[in-house]
């Protein structure tokens, strides 16, 4: 084969490269696109140089999780680079395949700023027409549980009352969700990109594993509770990281800045709480009678009114799955003494 021949093939089987390069960036590559950059990269040192230069200026952009996919940050990445390299109205978008330092850097900024449908064309885009990386919120009202699935394939049960975040595409290096409330998740192994949960003051990272945190701003306390697989939670002001095994957990006072560990076996009604609530399972561990009001708010998306008032200790320990309020009501009623009503979404609690 003549080197023409050749250099024609390689440049058509290459012609695609960069929005390859692009997918493998951001997270969304698949394994036969993996392996095409990869294949790609290993033809030439030029290539190889290249895409390491490609990679370190993406991870340096992104290397604050709070910063990917800000509208801001990115506007100002994107103008300083019109500034630099081009008029501050328009920008040609040139194949990555047709060498020099100038257009690899018009291929870094699409890559900051995907424009998926303009890879290899010769037409230009103003800039106001750059879309933004978009952040996705999913949010559930009191009395509401949702099943989410994220970018990467993993699951998140949502709690009610409760809310994530996360951003479209995962990155190549990280897989970010920010969380208020309260959610399982079952986490696709992907040891390349590691899972971390924000929530709080607390850090959760995974590599693949099935856990539940909850997080909810009106209590007291923070807890993570791992079913299988290994978790590290960390946070800023305590000294070590806490590696979590299978069947245990940890509760972490936000008023003491400091925690204890649990496991299913040394405290069982925890674990059934806060692994069991997305199959329907409403457990009631010692709770007082303001966290029991709390929860039936939340679990049934009621507003509570209490008449009277209720007797000290009270101290419920109960369990339910995939029961009616009016079910529960009755339960806890005759126990603690107390009479109910309830009309459309208004419950009354009346102590003699």
């Amino acid at each position: 084969m003549s080197l023409r021949v050749k250099s024609v093939k390689l440049m058509d089987e290459f012609r695609d490269i960069d929005g390859k390069i692009l997918k493998v960036l951001n997270g969304t590559a698949s394994e036969e696109e993996r392996e095409f950059v990869n294949y790609w990269v290993n033809e030439s040192k030029n290539n190889a140089f290249q895409f390491q230069k490609l990679k370190g200026i993406w991870e340096e952009r992104i290397q604050d999780s709070k910063l990917i996919g800000h509208e801001e940050y990115k506007k100002k990445i994107w103008r300083a680079f019109l500034s630099d390299k081009h008029s501050p109205k328009k920008i040609p978008v040139i194949p990555l395949y047709r060498r020099s330092w100038f257009r690899m850097a018009v291929v870094v900024a699409i890559m900051l700023f995907p424009i998926y449908s303009l890879y290899f064309q010769e037409e230009e885009v103003s800039e106001d027409e750059i879309p933004e990386v978009r952040l996705f919120t999913k949010s559930n009202p009191t009395g509401q549980k949702s099943l989410i699935q994220l970018p990467d394939g993993s699951k998140v049960w949502l709690n009610s009352d409760s809310r994530i975040s996360y951003h479209e595409h995962f990155s190549d290096s990280l897989r970010a969700i920010k969380l208020e409330g309260e959610a399982y998740f079952e986490v696709v192994r992907d040891s390349l990109r590691p899972f971390v949960v924000d929530f709080e003051s607390l850090t959760v990272t995974v590599l693949g594993t099935s856990f539940n945190i909850s997080a909810f701003e009106a209590e007291k306390d923070l807890k993570v509770t791992l079913v299988d697989g290994s978790v590290k939670v960390s946070n800023s002001k305590l000294e070590d990281n806490l590696i979590l095994e299978p069947g245990t957990g940890l509760v972490y006072s936000k008023e003491k800045n400091d925690y204890h560990e649990f496991s299913k076996h040394d405290n069982p009604e925890l674990f059934r709480k806060t692994t069991g609530w997305k199959n329907g399972n409403l457990v009631f561990d010692g709770r007082n009678f303001e966290d029991f009001v709390r929860e039936i708010k939340r679990w049934y998306g009621v507003q509570v009114q209490v008449k009277g008032t209720p007797p000290k200790g009270w101290n419920i320990r109960a369990s339910f799955e995939n029961e009616l309020l009016t079910n529960v009501m009755d339960a806890v009623s005759y126990n603690k003494g107390f009479r109910y009503s309830l009309k459309d979404k208004e419950l009354t609690i009346m102590f003699n």
